[in-house]
């Protein structure tokens, strides 16, 4: 593959423990819209898929609930550390229809038959071209099979007013943080928006596209600590780029923080949306 078919740096996230953990908590919060998005895509028992940049596995696990124990489910992560810990996550969870392979995008090389399905969820934002990272991805999928990913659509600095009602001032502050890291990064944020046009140029069909978000309120929402997790697995990023300062953002209260505002406050509040594009390969 040419160096431009390649993600444009590391996984500017890391590998870290925590970060793996963050990934299990964020897999668990948007769970659900990717079940929503693999069952419309056409996802059945006895189907083999392949999970590209499956990062702690929570993918591949949702895809072989679909395809049950006569399906089989392939997650891919170039990330060594990733790739064991949701090798440790399926033996514990005895999932024997789900096998973990680390390796790079740009040299990966599927043995056996080709693939019913190709998934991934945020992971063609990490590359420069995603179109031609898919058109080579669609050599391993045969003809009639099933491609479907989902991007956050990251604003670097999204109107307030489709954060949070009331206004809350905390999460819209920490979500623009992100983004705007992301963006000064060279990332590109906008990619779910995009996804249509990135199909079609891959050699797709126009997908079948859907955006959704999840919408909390209340005292126990698990938003509060899943944009606390993000920020501190961003935060250096933030700084290197100038966005904020860690005395800025105080990660430690932050969860808190936005909890009792949004509490006091009687908030709502969106996350980003997640759009999902599906299509089937000609």
């Amino acid at each position: 593959m040419k160096s431009q078919d390649k993600v444009a740096a590391d996984y500017v996230l890391g590998h870290s423990q925590p970060e793996l953990e963050r990934l299990v908590h964020q897999g668990r919060f948007f769970g659900e819209l990717t079940e929503i998005m693999l069952l419309k895509a056409g996802l059945a028992p006895g189907m083999r898929v392949l999970d590209v940049g499956c990062g702690a596995g929570d993918v591949s696990f949702l895809a072989a609930k679909f395809v049950g124990p006569e399906g089989t489910v392939i997650g891919v992560d170039k990330a060594p550390e990733a790739i064991a810990f949701a090798q440790q996550r399926a033996q514990s969870a005895g999932l024997s229809n789900v096998q973990f392979i680390a390796a790079d995008l740009a040299d990966f090389q599927l043995d056996g038959e080709p693939v019913d399905a190709l998934v991934g969820r945020l992971v063609l934002m990490y590359f420069p071209d995603p179109a031609a990272v898919l058109r080579r991805l669609l050599a391993f999928v045969k003809p009639g099979g099933i491609v479907a990913f989902q991007e956050l659509d990251l604003l670097p600095s999204p109107p307030p007013e489709i954060m949070s009602h009331p206004q809350c001032e905390t999460y819209v502050a920490a979500g623009t943080r992100i983004n705007q890291a992301f963006a000064r990064a060279g990332i590109d944020g906008r990619i779910a928006f995009k996804l249509g046009s990135i199909f079609q140029q891959a050699g797709l069909p126009a997908p079948e596209m859907l955006a959704m978000q999840r919408v909390e309120r209340g005292a126990d929402s698990l938003i509060y600590e899943w944009i606390a997790q993000t920020t501190r697995t961003v935060l250096p990023l933030m700084q290197q780029t100038g966005v904020a300062t860690a005395e800025a953002v105080q990660v430690d209260t932050l969860a808190e923080r936005i909890r009792q505002e949004a509490v006091e406050k009687d908030c709502t509040l969106i996350t980003p949306p997640l759009i999902a594009a599906w299509a089937r390969k000609e």
